[in-house]
């Protein structure tokens, strides 16, 4: 089956992390990136084959620069058409850009421009809308108004395109101007006044890419226009409307796509799912999904910049991502590791990856010695000024891992970069909890915190203790259940007080059935599990969060097994699709959760791989079910499937690519990069607090 181009007109989420969550997402949404995600696919011809050719290189058929509105029938907005990346039809009715980006005349030339919508559309559609500017200019004055491209990648575009036109009752008798600027502030600016006023009525200016010479496509910054009064003052009134990028089928895509080393042909690869479901050994069977997962990390990165991409979408509505986030860039240096300890690729090969990897993360802007949350990967700019504290401390960890796995110079390297982070930052004194992170344009640390033990955080806990960041005291002010006083928790919890280090905190856990467990917040496998891919829980704590690791696998089988009948478990954070949408949403079993996530019915990989730690031989018995579905791609699995409908959401993200390949390699070589972790002095010193602990003692 053979990747197909559609457009992507979506939404995204960051998968979240965080202890509070149904009140921090709330928070956490004015941190997420807003326009760098783009769609991408393989090339393909348009529909009709035109006249004058402005040069693609690919080989496929020109635009005719006269035919670029015909593309799309009268009276449909342009954006039906993924030939069109739309910055404003101004059919929305506010002075804000397709792209998010506001309409703002330059400052202080306010009295100069005003800019009004009109219920007037270039292209007769239902409810269009159109922008005018009244301009009032003295003799040889100039006034500009702009609006952002929110860092929009437009490389494989051909045109730049707009509708344009005068008022007889108030005609423009000056120049106009159109500008890009990019993200250094590289400007180029033309001439568009003699298409504009060609005749009456509204007119079309075209302009072929290459006029732009010189403005970086590959992240544009602003769209800007100039009026200009020529030999006598100016009062008069503009006309613009269908501002547009215009390319082949798929323009985003094609322009992201070439910042990547590559990116899948196709949607299923059957052939590979067929030799796997073949594959009786279990070791070979993970191998070989362990290499398939390694080509995301080899083509899912910034041929430049090194930067690995938060995910790539195939199928009918392709994507990819041209941002990232410390998370990623762990697991991409931890998966490097993987793929060397699995002789996937060689010592050469990794170190070097490493070492580029180490390199740009020199380069990146940071809040004392921290990494914001999501980085550009064209242009390396910050995409918000919000420093999440676990993705720094996930970062931390693989630094860890990478200065044991690489002697000499990387281990240096990694160490300078380890020497800047101090998780005292994060602590709230009030509660000996870690906060969320920090807004450095509010300047204040969030109000929620990491405040359970058993959250994928506790590995950032346990780091910051080990580095001598934060007393070990700080371990024993988790809860392993919430205060009994928080009585809309899902259930009651028992337990008793201890006391360890001068701290007495509640020793508490729930029950299901006759089962006991320490709950998550959500109750999803990637609270309970992820830590393990670097902490040997069930060795060095058997007693506690290891035991209550395998407890808790096992209760998630035999929930989606026998309780809602699913053909195959694993409900942890994940991706779902719907048409030209795309949502990352919190998922888990409501009971094993103090506040709990809700079970949808979607299933994701990545659990079952994080089980080898736990549970290995259920683990494989159910990656050996989920290959029975059209769940695999060139890249291996993708990120969910929905039951009982079979609904896949073709997806691969590079937090999944990390939490199926680092497992693997700790399975199948004993736990090598756990051993990487707790050998290093961070990880022996933390090691002793996992050993103290007794979940269920009575």
């Amino acid at each position: 089956m053979t990747l197909q181009k559609k457009h992507f007109l979506g939404v995204r989420q960051l998968p979240g992390n965080a202890f509070l969550f149904f009140v921090a997402a709330c928070f956490l949404g004015a941190f997420l990136p807003t326009s760098l995600a783009v769609p991408k696919t393989q090339k393909q011809k348009p529909k009709e084959t035109y006249v004058q050719q402005i040069g693609p290189a690919s080989g496929e058929a020109p635009l005719d620069i006269g035919k670029v509105y015909n593309i799309v029938p009268a009276g449909k907005p342009l954006r039906v058409s993924t030939q069109f990346k739309v910055v404003d039809d101004f059919n929305a009715g506010e002075l804000k850009n397709s792209l998010g980006g506001a309409w703002i005349v330059d400052k202080g030339e306010e009295k100069k421009v005003r800019l009004d919508l009109k219920k007037e559309d270039a292209r007769n559609t239902k409810a269009g809308g159109s922008l005018w500017a009244r301009v009032n200019l003295k003799r040889k004055e100039k006034a500009t108004f702009k609006t952002s491209l929110e860092r929009l990648d437009m490389s494989a575009a051909h045109y730049l395109a707009l509708k344009c036109k005068t008022d007889s009752s108030a005609p423009f008798k000056g120049r106009l101007r159109i500008a890009l600027t990019d993200w250094a502030g590289k400007t180029v600016e033309k001439d568009i006044t003699d298409a504009c006023l060609e005749k009456e009525g509204w007119n079309e200016a075209v302009l072929p890419m290459q006029v732009f010479m010189g403005v970086d496509l590959d992240q544009l910054k602003f769209l800007s226009f100039s009026a200009f009064a020529r030999d006598r003052n100016l009062a008069g009134k503009l006309g613009l409307d269908e501002i547009t990028f215009v390319g082949h089928s798929e323009v985003g895509f094609e322009s992201v796509e070439d910042n990547f080393v590559g990116f899948p042909h196709s949607v299923l690869d059957e052939h590979r799912r067929e030799e796997l479901l073949a594959t009786r050994s279990d070791k070979e069977l993970l191998l070989k999904i362990a290499k398939d997962t390694w080509q995301y990390f080899e083509n899912a990165t910034d041929k430049r910049n090194h930067l690995i991409s938060d995910h790539f979408k195939v199928g009918d509505f392709p994507l990819a991502a041209a941002y990232t986030s410390p998370t990623n860039i762990a697991l991409d240096l931890m998966g490097t590791v993987a793929a060397r300890e699995l002789k996937i690729i060689t010592p050469e090969a990794a170190a070097k990856r490493v070492q580029n990897n180490l390199k740009t993360l020199k380069k990146l802007d940071a809040w004392k010695g921290f990494f914001f949350n999501f980085y550009e990967t064209t242009q390396l700019g910050v995409s918000n000024q919000f420093v999440s504290s676990v993705d720094n401390g996930w970062l931390a960890i693989a630094l860890v891992v990478v200065r044991q796995a690489f002697p000499g110079e990387i281990a240096q390297e990694a160490t300078a970069i380890l020497d800047r982070f101090h998780f005292q930052e994060f602590l709230d004194p009030e509660t000996n909890h870690l906060a969320l992170g920090y807004d450095v344009t509010r300047q204040s640390p969030t109000p929620y915190h990491y405040g359970m033990l058993v959250t994928e955080a506790r590995a950032m806990s346990l780091y910051a203790i080990g580095k001598g960041d934060l007393p070990k005291e700080h371990w024993w002010y988790l809860y392993r259940t919430a205060p009994d006083a928080w009585e809309w928790q899902t259930q009651k919890p028992k337990g008793k007080m201890i006391e360890r280090d001068k701290v007495n905190y509640f020793q508490g856990y729930y029950e299901e059935g006759k089962t006991k467990f320490v709950p998550s917040w959500g109750g999803s496998l990637f609270e309970f599990l992820m830590p393990t891919m670097v902490i040997n829980e069930q060795k060095f704590a058997s007693k506690g969060l290891g035991l209550n690791d395998t407890i808790v696998t096992e209760l998630h089988r035999d929930y989606a097994l026998k309780e809602k009948k699913y053909p195959a478990w694993g409900i942890s954070p994940s991706a779902t699709a719907d048409g030209r949408r795309w949502m990352y949403g919190e998922y888990g079993i409501k009971k094993l959760g103090t506040k709990g996530y809700p079970d949808r019915g979607v299933i994701t990989p990545h659990a079952s791989f994080l089980a080898l730690d736990s549970l290995p031989k259920d683990a494989i018995k159910n990656i050996r079910k989920l290959l029975t579905f059209d769940l695999y791609g060139e890249y291996g699995f993708y990120d969910s499937i929905t039951f009982p409908g079979q609904k896949v959401n073709t997806q691969y993200l590079a937090l999944d690519q990390g939490m199926v390949l680092i497992p693997i390699a700790n399975y199948l070589k004993k736990g090598v990069i756990q051993d990487y972790f707790h050998r290093d002095p961070v990880g022996k010193k933390a090691k002793e607090l996992l050993e103290q602990e007794n979940f269920f003692k009575n």
